[in-house]
């Protein structure tokens, strides 16, 4: 019997990417759906959220044809969005919750302007657990994220690093960076910016199975040895970390070209770097 809920896979890329490809190998909606075991339904409204417009392309997009002028905004968008962001809602209702630094309320803006067509709605708020919220209001964009991994629950869902093309890993690096309130040189404790003491190593907390993929990920692109995993609050999560040294590789291999940057950036990267060289 097909399952009638398109929230069944709403977390699996994967299997939403599947679909692209069934589609593009010739079978129908329905022959998909018997294949995947969904409703005609659950695979339309997949099929439908990549035709809708949207400057953020969808992992089956990236992957089909050569990568488009801006991929490496996207990739630093994506990456921004997989560290701080959440889908809630569906359809109409659709919502991209971000859990932001107050000092990129500016930086946001920026981010409607690259990834949204039209005159979509920003709202920024302050919640008693997560700080300050900004709430893009923007279906189009909620359903290609949706389709990229990321979920409402940050624990649940993750971005297949699989979909990102490797030459764009060093954009969607830094974008997790900047995104990140979780970790140094960009985040730690607490909802605000943290203390000015200096770094002493380079930190990245998400999903387990994505911190597995990014470290498989950094390992490649900057040419670092294995970071240090572990278990990291909440269930399903894991935080890795990087000596000065390897730390100062990934900055090394993520600024390492022109791009969509944050305005904190600067300041957190030349900390980083300073102890480094004391360390010396």
């Amino acid at each position: 019997m097909r399952s009638p809920a398109p929230a069944a896979i709403r977390h699996d890329p994967k299997k939403i990417y599947a679909i692209h490809v069934d589609r593009a190998a010739g079978l129908s909606a329905d022959e998909i759906a018997a294949k995947h075991s969904l409703s005609t339904l659950t695979v339309h409204s997949f099929l439908r959220a990549t035709d809708q417009a949207s400057p953020l392309a969808s992992p089956y997009g990236f992957k089909r044809g050569t990568l488009p002028p801006n991929a490496a905004v996207q990739m630093y968008w994506l990456g921004y969005i997989a560290a701080c962001g959440r889908v809630l809602g569906q359809n109409s209702y659709s919502t991209v919750v971000l859990a932001i630094h107050p000092d990129d309320e500016a930086h946001v803006q920026t981010l409607m302007s690259d990834l949204v067509v039209g005159h979509a709605r920003v709202e920024f708020a302050d919640s008693n657990l997560d700080g300050r919220q900004a709430y893009l209001r923007d279906r189009q964009l909620a359903e290609v994220l949706r389709q990229w991994g990321v979920s409402a629950v940050v624990a649940e869902g993750s971005v297949p690093l699989e979909f990102v093309p490797p030459a764009c890993i060093p954009d969607f690096v830094r974008g997790y960076l900047e995104g990140s309130r979780l970790s140094p040189p960009f985040g730690g404790k607490g909802a605000r910016a943290p203390s000015p003491r200096p770094a002493r190593a380079l930190t990245f907390v998400g999903q387990a199975t994505f911190i597995a993929e990014l470290d498989r990920a950094l390992r490649s692109a900057c040419g670092v040895r294995a970071g240090q995993a572990e278990p990291s609050g909440a269930s399903g999560m894991a935080r890795i970390t990087y000596s000065l040294e390897e730390g100062e590789r990934i900055l090394a291999c993520a600024y390492g070209r022109p791009g969509r940057t944050g305005p904190r950036a600067a300041k957190f990267v030349a900390r980083f770097e300073h102890q480094r060289h004391r360390a010396r």
